[in-house]
Protein backbone atom coordinates (compact mmCIF):
# COMPACT_ATOMS: atom_id res chain seq x y z
CA UNK A 1 0.00 0.00 0.00
CA UNK A 2 3.27 2.41 0.88
CA UNK A 3 4.94 1.72 -2.42
CA UNK A 4 1.64 1.78 -4.35
CA UNK A 5 1.06 5.58 -2.92
CA UNK A 6 4.59 6.74 -3.37
CA UNK A 7 4.32 5.69 -6.94
CA UNK A 8 1.20 7.83 -7.46
CA UNK A 9 2.13 10.46 -5.93
CA UNK A 10 5.66 10.61 -7.49
CA UNK A 11 4.34 9.71 -10.54
CA UNK A 12 1.10 11.69 -10.79
CA UNK A 13 3.45 14.67 -9.89
CA UNK A 14 5.79 13.99 -12.57
CA UNK A 15 2.77 13.98 -15.12
CA UNK A 16 1.32 16.93 -14.29
CA UNK A 17 4.51 18.89 -13.79
CA UNK A 18 5.14 18.15 -17.67
CA UNK A 19 2.16 19.17 -18.83
CA UNK A 20 1.48 21.96 -16.69
CA UNK A 21 4.74 23.99 -16.26
CA UNK A 22 6.95 25.03 -18.91
CA UNK A 23 10.71 23.27 -19.82
CA UNK A 24 13.42 24.31 -17.54
CA UNK A 25 15.45 25.85 -20.16
CA UNK A 26 15.55 29.54 -19.28
CA UNK A 27 17.93 31.46 -17.64
CA UNK A 28 16.23 34.39 -15.22
CA UNK A 29 18.66 35.47 -13.09
CA UNK A 30 16.04 38.00 -11.44
CA UNK A 31 14.59 35.01 -9.73
CA UNK A 32 17.79 32.98 -8.98
CA UNK A 33 17.83 31.20 -5.90
CA UNK A 34 14.72 31.60 -4.25
CA UNK A 35 13.40 30.15 -1.82
CA UNK A 36 10.65 27.64 -1.15
CA UNK A 37 6.90 28.93 -1.05
CA UNK A 38 7.80 31.99 -3.39
CA UNK A 39 5.25 33.29 -5.69
CA UNK A 40 5.10 31.21 -8.67
CA UNK A 41 7.63 28.67 -7.36
CA UNK A 42 6.30 26.47 -4.52
CA UNK A 43 10.26 24.67 -4.60
CA UNK A 44 12.08 27.82 -5.28
CA UNK A 45 14.56 28.20 -8.28
CA UNK A 46 18.06 26.95 -8.56
CA UNK A 47 20.75 29.76 -9.37
CA UNK A 48 19.82 30.63 -12.60
CA UNK A 49 16.61 31.28 -12.31
CA UNK A 50 14.87 27.74 -13.10
CA UNK A 51 11.80 26.52 -11.29
CA UNK A 52 13.18 24.03 -9.16
CA UNK A 53 9.51 21.59 -9.22
CA UNK A 54 9.97 21.90 -13.05
CA UNK A 55 13.47 20.36 -13.01
CA UNK A 56 12.27 17.61 -11.07
CA UNK A 57 9.64 16.68 -13.27
CA UNK A 58 10.95 17.14 -16.90
CA UNK A 59 14.60 15.40 -14.74
CA UNK A 60 12.69 12.25 -13.83
CA UNK A 61 10.78 11.79 -17.19
CA UNK A 62 14.04 12.19 -19.05
CA UNK A 63 15.14 9.52 -16.88
CA UNK A 64 12.72 7.27 -17.01
CA UNK A 65 12.37 7.27 -21.17
CA UNK A 66 15.92 6.49 -21.11
CA UNK A 67 16.16 3.91 -18.60
CA UNK A 68 13.09 1.73 -19.62
CA UNK A 69 14.15 1.46 -23.27
CA UNK A 70 17.50 0.35 -22.59
CA UNK A 71 16.86 -2.34 -20.39
CA UNK A 72 14.25 -3.37 -22.47
CA UNK A 73 17.11 -3.77 -25.89
CA UNK A 74 19.37 -5.08 -23.41
CA UNK A 75 17.24 -7.94 -22.53
CA UNK A 76 16.26 -7.96 -25.99
CA UNK A 77 19.99 -8.39 -27.55
CA UNK A 78 20.78 -10.83 -24.95
CA UNK A 79 17.86 -13.22 -25.18
CA UNK A 80 18.40 -13.00 -29.13
CA UNK A 81 22.35 -14.04 -28.53
CA UNK A 82 21.16 -16.79 -25.99
CA UNK A 83 18.60 -17.97 -29.16
CA UNK A 84 21.62 -18.02 -31.76
CA UNK A 85 23.31 -20.65 -29.46
CA UNK A 86 20.21 -22.94 -29.77
CA UNK A 87 20.09 -22.63 -33.49
CA UNK A 88 23.94 -22.72 -34.11
CA UNK A 89 25.19 -24.53 -30.56
CA UNK A 90 28.74 -24.89 -31.35
CA UNK A 91 30.16 -22.26 -33.34
CA UNK A 92 28.16 -20.02 -30.83
CA UNK A 93 29.57 -21.69 -28.38
CA UNK A 94 33.11 -21.27 -29.67
CA UNK A 95 32.57 -17.41 -30.52
CA UNK A 96 30.65 -16.05 -27.61
CA UNK A 97 31.89 -17.99 -24.47
CA UNK A 98 35.29 -15.99 -24.57
CA UNK A 99 33.29 -12.85 -25.52
CA UNK A 100 31.56 -13.23 -22.67
CA UNK A 101 34.49 -13.69 -20.02
CA UNK A 102 35.62 -10.97 -21.55
CA UNK A 103 32.60 -8.62 -20.89
CA UNK A 104 32.13 -10.12 -17.86
CA UNK A 105 35.29 -9.72 -16.19
CA UNK A 106 35.67 -5.78 -17.32
CA UNK A 107 33.81 -3.37 -14.73
CA UNK A 108 30.44 -2.47 -16.36
CA UNK A 109 30.81 1.60 -15.17
CA UNK A 110 33.96 1.38 -17.10
CA UNK A 111 32.00 -0.47 -20.29
CA UNK A 112 30.03 2.13 -20.29
CA UNK A 113 32.41 5.20 -19.85
CA UNK A 114 34.37 3.57 -22.99
CA UNK A 115 31.09 3.54 -25.46
CA UNK A 116 30.15 7.10 -24.15
CA UNK A 117 33.46 8.34 -24.94
CA UNK A 118 33.45 7.07 -28.88
CA UNK A 119 30.08 7.30 -29.42
CA UNK A 120 28.38 10.90 -30.27
CA UNK A 121 27.16 12.73 -26.28
CA UNK A 122 23.66 12.31 -27.03
CA UNK A 123 21.05 9.49 -24.87
CA UNK A 124 20.77 7.35 -28.12
CA UNK A 125 24.75 6.70 -26.82
CA UNK A 126 23.37 6.47 -23.85
CA UNK A 127 20.94 3.64 -24.14
CA UNK A 128 23.89 1.83 -25.84
CA UNK A 129 26.66 2.39 -23.36
CA UNK A 130 24.18 0.63 -20.79
CA UNK A 131 23.39 -2.28 -23.16
CA UNK A 132 26.92 -2.72 -23.20
CA UNK A 133 27.70 -2.65 -19.80
CA UNK A 134 24.57 -5.04 -18.58
CA UNK A 135 24.40 -7.43 -21.72
CA UNK A 136 26.57 -10.30 -20.70
CA UNK A 137 25.15 -10.45 -17.32
CA UNK A 138 21.63 -11.08 -19.22
CA UNK A 139 23.01 -13.07 -21.04
CA UNK A 140 24.34 -15.38 -18.44
CA UNK A 141 21.28 -15.73 -16.45
CA UNK A 142 19.00 -16.23 -19.37
CA UNK A 143 21.21 -19.19 -20.93
CA UNK A 144 21.36 -20.90 -17.36
CA UNK A 145 17.45 -21.17 -17.36
CA UNK A 146 18.07 -21.84 -21.33
CA UNK A 147 20.36 -24.75 -20.17
CA UNK A 148 17.75 -25.50 -17.30
CA UNK A 149 14.68 -25.35 -19.80
CA UNK A 150 16.51 -27.90 -22.43
CA UNK A 151 16.11 -31.21 -19.76
CA UNK A 152 12.69 -30.68 -19.67
CA UNK A 153 10.19 -33.41 -21.17
CA UNK A 154 8.95 -31.36 -22.87
CA UNK A 155 11.80 -30.53 -25.46
CA UNK A 156 12.82 -33.83 -25.40
CA UNK A 157 9.49 -34.98 -27.08
CA UNK A 158 9.25 -32.01 -29.42
CA UNK A 159 12.44 -32.94 -30.90
CA UNK A 160 11.28 -36.53 -31.28
CA UNK A 161 8.07 -35.13 -33.27
CA UNK A 162 10.69 -33.11 -35.14
CA UNK A 163 10.52 -29.78 -34.17
CA UNK A 164 13.11 -27.36 -35.53
CA UNK A 165 15.31 -24.71 -32.58
CA UNK A 166 13.32 -22.15 -34.14
CA UNK A 167 9.90 -24.09 -33.34
CA UNK A 168 11.19 -24.74 -29.87
CA UNK A 169 12.40 -20.54 -29.51
CA UNK A 170 8.63 -19.42 -30.18
CA UNK A 171 6.43 -21.97 -28.76
CA UNK A 172 8.40 -23.23 -25.87
CA UNK A 173 11.36 -21.01 -24.80
CA UNK A 174 10.05 -17.62 -24.63
CA UNK A 175 6.87 -18.69 -23.03
CA UNK A 176 8.87 -20.60 -20.28
CA UNK A 177 11.10 -17.30 -20.03
CA UNK A 178 8.15 -14.70 -18.96
CA UNK A 179 8.97 -14.95 -15.61
CA UNK A 180 12.69 -14.48 -16.11
CA UNK A 181 12.34 -11.22 -18.28
CA UNK A 182 9.94 -9.90 -15.96
CA UNK A 183 12.83 -10.71 -12.83
CA UNK A 184 15.54 -9.08 -15.19
CA UNK A 185 13.70 -6.24 -16.47
CA UNK A 186 12.26 -5.29 -12.99
CA UNK A 187 14.98 -5.98 -10.98
CA UNK A 188 17.94 -4.40 -14.07
CA UNK A 189 16.34 -0.77 -13.34
CA UNK A 190 17.47 0.64 -9.72
CA UNK A 191 20.86 -0.28 -11.61
CA UNK A 192 20.36 1.54 -14.80
CA UNK A 193 18.69 4.67 -12.67
CA UNK A 194 21.86 5.18 -10.99
CA UNK A 195 23.87 4.66 -14.11
CA UNK A 196 22.08 7.20 -16.23
CA UNK A 197 22.47 9.62 -12.96
CA UNK A 198 25.75 8.70 -12.78
CA UNK A 199 26.69 10.32 -16.55
CA UNK A 200 24.41 13.24 -16.18
CA UNK A 201 26.52 13.78 -12.56
CA UNK A 202 29.79 13.74 -15.23
CA UNK A 203 28.44 16.18 -17.38
CA UNK A 204 27.17 13.77 -20.35
CA UNK A 205 23.69 14.43 -22.03
CA UNK A 206 21.34 12.30 -20.63
CA UNK A 207 18.11 14.72 -21.16
CA UNK A 208 15.66 13.87 -24.05
CA UNK A 209 14.85 16.18 -26.50
CA UNK A 210 14.68 20.56 -25.19
CA UNK A 211 13.88 18.88 -21.26
CA UNK A 212 16.47 20.55 -19.46
CA UNK A 213 19.47 19.31 -17.48
CA UNK A 214 19.28 15.23 -16.15
CA UNK A 215 19.22 15.06 -12.30
CA UNK A 216 22.64 14.09 -11.39
CA UNK A 217 23.58 17.04 -13.64
CA UNK A 218 21.05 19.24 -11.19
CA UNK A 219 22.70 17.88 -8.29
CA UNK A 220 26.71 18.55 -10.20
CA UNK A 221 25.31 22.50 -10.69
CA UNK A 222 23.78 23.44 -7.35
CA UNK A 223 25.43 21.31 -5.20
CA UNK A 224 28.13 23.86 -4.74
CA UNK A 225 24.97 26.34 -3.56
CA UNK A 226 23.45 24.31 -1.43
CA UNK A 227 22.94 27.04 1.39
CA UNK A 228 21.26 29.23 -1.08
CA UNK A 229 19.04 27.06 -2.51
CA UNK A 230 18.95 23.00 -0.83
CA UNK A 231 15.83 22.16 -2.81
CA UNK A 232 18.27 22.30 -5.80
CA UNK A 233 20.35 19.62 -4.45
CA UNK A 234 17.71 17.51 -2.81
CA UNK A 235 14.60 17.15 -5.26
CA UNK A 236 16.91 15.37 -7.54
CA UNK A 237 18.09 13.46 -5.01
CA UNK A 238 14.65 12.75 -4.00
CA UNK A 239 13.83 11.77 -7.67
CA UNK A 240 17.03 9.22 -8.12
CA UNK A 241 15.84 7.35 -5.02
CA UNK A 242 12.18 7.51 -5.77
CA UNK A 243 12.70 5.78 -8.83
CA UNK A 244 14.89 3.31 -7.32
CA UNK A 245 12.42 2.53 -4.96
CA UNK A 246 9.68 2.70 -7.19
CA UNK A 247 11.04 0.39 -10.06
CA UNK A 248 13.10 -1.88 -8.27
CA UNK A 249 10.63 -2.89 -5.38
CA UNK A 250 8.62 -4.56 -8.39
CA UNK A 251 11.11 -7.69 -9.05
CA UNK A 252 9.93 -8.83 -5.40
CA UNK A 253 6.80 -10.28 -6.53
CA UNK A 254 9.21 -12.24 -8.88
CA UNK A 255 11.68 -13.68 -6.33
CA UNK A 256 11.99 -17.79 -5.93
Amino acid sequence: MLLNSIRLIFFGTILWGISTLPVPSNVDLTNNNLPIFSNGFIFGTDRLGRDNLSLFCYGSMSTIMIVIPARFLTIVFSFLLSSIGLVFPKKSDFLLSGFVSVSLSIPSLLSALVVISILPENPLSVIIAILVSDWAMVYETLSAKIREIQTSPYIAASLCFGAKPYHLIVLHYLPALKTMFQFLFFSGLPTVVMTTALFSYLGIQTSVGDSGPGLGEQISFSKDYFDKSPFSVLLPIIAILTLVYSLGSRNQKYET
